[in-house]
């Protein structure tokens, strides 16, 4: 059976998010040249080439969801319950900020289309970027029962077959057939939601330290002879000087970055297992994690909203010298950073209403509304929050949001017993 609850699991949840939002407030230099607002990579060089490596923490997220979905299925199953009882709560959860997302931005890319179509198109498809997680993430909490269930009975399975199909989708995609490459959004970050269940259930613990650091350096070889031989890219993030990265869409080279990290992360953890952080941090962390995925889904739009105020001011809130501009990063963080956190607690609010109303528990419902939401996500994704192209997208996360809650009130305040895990 899988173990308590991990601290440091939630410490680096919590870590993981923050890396992200950093990365993503840092990785575009927007300036105004004669009146012309302009977007280039701000993140170029051999050394943040090996550095996004290091710093690519998106394995361990899908990692960590899968270390904690695994406790939340030994309870769902310990309990009784329906399948439709496990996901409709955890779906409806994850769907709902959504909702809010979109009543917010579309408008306001919408006011911005009257002016410039091609600033609201830009707009549209910078504030959707982050919502391939949440799409990739709704179907791995749906599989999540089977996937446990599957380790159970024959632990490698799973993981050995999906490494199988990305590699297959990589040969497609490097010999020519580029169309099958976004299949890799499933199959290597179910890989990694994997190796979480591996943990959780303590697969390597009678592999020796040892052992352990063997595994962790094959990894570190394999990536090297798959990039320095070919055809893998060299960063894990898109820059300047090396557009096309391991990442989006993803390659099987981020599910071996996985095992590495999966490797440091079982040496960290017998070192600090059991650990209990102190009671001022444990409120942080606690109040945090349920919070990841609105954090997540709005750090980009008000890192967005924060860019259009200073084109107000360009000559001072976006210069044009490069050194400047990395000068000023610092506290354009810090104001992000407050900004986000008071609009993440107006979108508490959100998530209090709806949580007055229960989400249905039935097994046809629960599956058919995660379906179209995960549709609808993944349609947003691609096609931006622009109102002309995504109007049958925003209608199939509502139509799935709505399918996911019913009419019956819980008197409850919070709905945290479905938070993302």
């Amino acid at each position: 059976m899988s173990r308590p609850r991990s601290w440091t699991i939630d410490l680096g949840r919590v870590f993981a998010i923050g890396v992200v939002v950093v990365i993503h407030w840092i990785s575009v230099r927007v300036t105004v040249t004669d009146g012309v607002l302009r977007g280039e990579p701000a993140l170029h060089g051999r050394p943040i080439w090996a550095l996004s490596w290091l710093i690519q923490v998106m394995p361990l997220f899908f990692l960590a969801g899968g270390f904690a979905n695994t406790l939340i299925v030994d309870r769902w199953r310990a309990s009784g319950l329906g399948y439709g009882e496990y996901l409709g709560p955890r779906a409806r959860r994850l769907v709902t900020p959504v909702l809010a997302l979109v009543a917010v931005l579309a408008p306001v890319i919408a006011v911005l289309g009257v002016y410039s179509e091609r600033t609201a198109a830009t707009a549209a498809h910078v504030v959707a970027s982050p919502l391939w997680f949440l799409a990739v993430y709704l179907v791995a909490v749906a599989v999540a029962p089977g996937a446990v269930v599957l380790h159970d009975r024959v632990p490698l399975l799973l993981p050995v077959v999906l490494l199988g199909c990305s590699l297959a989708v990589d040969a497609l995609r490097f010999g020519g057939a580029g169309r099958f490459a976004e299949w890799n959004l499933v199959f290597v970050w179910l890989f990694c939601h994997q190796l979480g269940v591996v943990h959780a259930r303590g697969l390597l613990r009678t592999v020796t330290d040892a052992g352990v650091l063997l595994l962790g350096v094959v990894g570190v070889g394999l990536l090297v002879v798959m990039v320095g031989a070919g055809p893998y890219f060299p960063t894990t993030l898109g820059v300047a000087d090396a557009p096309v990265s391991n990442l989006a869409p993803p390659t099987s080279a981020i599910s071996i970055l996985a095992v590495v990290q999966l490797a440091l992360l079982t040496l960290v953890d017998r070192r600090v297992g059991g650990w209990e952080p102190r009671r001022s941090l444990r409120r942080v962390i606690t109040a945090i994690v349920p919070l990841l995925m609105t954090i997540y889904l709005w750090h980009v739009p008000v890192i967005a909203m924060l860019t259009g105020a200073a084109t107000l001011v360009p000559s001072r809130l976006l210069p044009g010298d490069p050194q400047t501009w990395w000068e000023t990063r610092p506290l354009w963080i810090l104001v992000g950073g407050v900004v986000l956190f008071f609009v993440v607690r107006v979108s508490m609010r959100w998530d209090v209403f709806c949580a007055r109303y229960a989400a249905r528990d039935a097994t046809v419902p629960a599956v058919v509304g995660t379906a179209l939401a995960a549709w609808g996500v993944y349609s947003i994704w691609q096609v931006g929050l622009f109102p002309v192209g995504a109007g049958a997208a925003v209608l199939c996360v509502a139509l799935g949001a709505a399918v996911l809650t019913s009419t019956r009130r819980t008197g409850a305040t919070a709905d945290k017993s479905a938070a993302p895990a």
